[in-house]
């Protein structure tokens, strides 16, 4: 991979603190592919051969039973990894991973990344803030889908994607609405229903875009919490503070 293309996965979670060495020590060897949407990257149960960074565009994980229902489990936004469990503890993948749109990914052999955890401190603790911050985003998806009604929901995604764009009232739906009823366990008449009773909270649908009059009426309606809501890219391990009377407290019984 070029110096170019390293750089530009230096802003994934998972290779963001790395130092330029490690970075481009543990990506020299990735792979860069431009991918077409409706294209298919893994399928679930296939063996984790690849870490797959997501440079641009948008990938869905969609998992299935045995008799062909499915579920989207998640929406992948660039830039950031996935399937990280499965490439670290050599497992199967869980999820079948498809390009939405017209995307760019990079591929890291898993063999690669295993080797890194083993011999680099720093990527092994990078790996462990990664994988904390996919767990208690999928524990705040649950906490999301449980607790609140699917008005409260939708009215809390669209509140998300008003943060990315800086607290403005007008924005753009993503991915198409069917996605997006089954991202949030729903129908899409469901979905449908949601949007009419927002209309009653200043929310107005056309197509893919909606208006939202007042941001701190739609927050109160769908109760935001921090705790549910906050997205959490800046997590890391700390660096522990210094030991001071030198050795530890066993040394000094």
């Amino acid at each position: 991979m070029q110096e170019q293309e390293i750089e530009r996965l230096a802003f994934a979670p998972l290779f963001e603190e790395l130092s330029p060495e490690n970075r481009k020590r543990l990506l020299e060897g990735a792979i860069m592919e431009d991918v077409a949407a409706g294209s298919t990257l893994f399928e679930q149960g296939d063996r984790a051969e690849y870490l797959y960074i997501l440079v641009e565009g948008s990938v869905e994980l969609r998992g299935a039973d045995k008799q062909g229902k499915q579920t989207v489990v998640e929406i992948v936004q660039p830039v950031d990894t996935f399937i990280l469990a499965a490439v670290i503890t050599e497992s199967p993948y869980l999820m079948s991973a498809y390009t939405l749109t017209d995307s760019r990914v990079a591929r890291l052999a898993a063999e690669d990344l295993r080797r890194a955890l083993h011999d680099e401190p720093e990527v092994a603790l990078m790996l462990l803030a990664t994988l904390s911050r996919h767990y208690r985003c999928m524990v705040r998806q649950i906490k999301d889908l449980k607790l609140r009604t699917s008005s409260e929901r939708i009215g809390s995604f669209l509140l998300s994607l008003a943060r990315e764009e800086a607290g403005s009232g007008r924005v753009e739906l993503p991915y198409a609405k069917r996605i997006l009823a089954d991202r949030l366990n729903m129908t899409p008449e469901n979905l449908s229903r949601a949007f009419a009773q927002l209309r009653e909270r200043g929310v107005f649908v056309e197509g893919s875009r909606v208006v939202i009059d007042d941001l701190e009426t739609l927050a109160d309606f769908c109760r935001v919490d921090p705790l549910i809501d906050r997205v959490e890219d800046d997590l890391a391990i700390h660096d522990l503070p210094p030991q001071h009377g030198g050795g530890n407290a066993r040394q000094q019984r």
